[in-house]
């Protein structure tokens, strides 16, 4: 089965649908071993970490996901929310306003909306924090919530 990248996605994303974080984790880390230059192993690497609270580990599989293939909005809001785990914040800040820029009136907008108001909370940077919030809550309205 080593042999079958492939195989290694597939079966990683099946554990991670029903929530063995370990094991899709495991099958993620073994598909990057074999396709180091593929952006989706590395997301979904990174992914399964930050699912297991390891924020720090998954920063460096983001990242690379990222510079792999720059700019998908899933691996940015991921990326912005390792980096604010880890301690990063302007990886953060700058991969959740990237997500903003990409997905306009989107969940994935409100969510970063939600991520930057935290950041700029913490910063105390309370007008920006406030002005996110509202555009997380004008977002969470015209969707209908998450």
């Amino acid at each position: 089965m080593t042999d079958l990248p492939e195989l290694h996605l597939e079966l990683g994303q099946i554990y991670a649908n029903s929530a063995p974080w370990p094991k899709a984790q495991a099958e993620f880390r073994a598909d990057t071993k074999l396709q180091p230059g593929k952006a989706e192993a590395a997301y979904r690497l990174g992914a399964a970490l930050l699912q297991q609270g390891k924020a720090s580990n998954a920063l460096p599989e983001l990242k690379r996901a990222n510079q792999v293939k720059p700019e998908m909005p899933e691996t940015l809001y991921s990326l912005g929310k390792a980096a604010s785990l880890a301690g990063d914040s302007a990886t953060a800040e700058k991969a959740w306003l990237k997500v903003v820029e990409f997905e306009k009136g989107t969940s994935l907008a409100a969510q970063a909306h939600f991520g930057l108001a935290g950041l700029y909370r913490k910063q105390g940077k309370a007008e920006q924090a406030r002005r996110e919030m509202e555009e997380f809550q004008k977002l969470q309205n015209t969707s209908g919530g998450p």
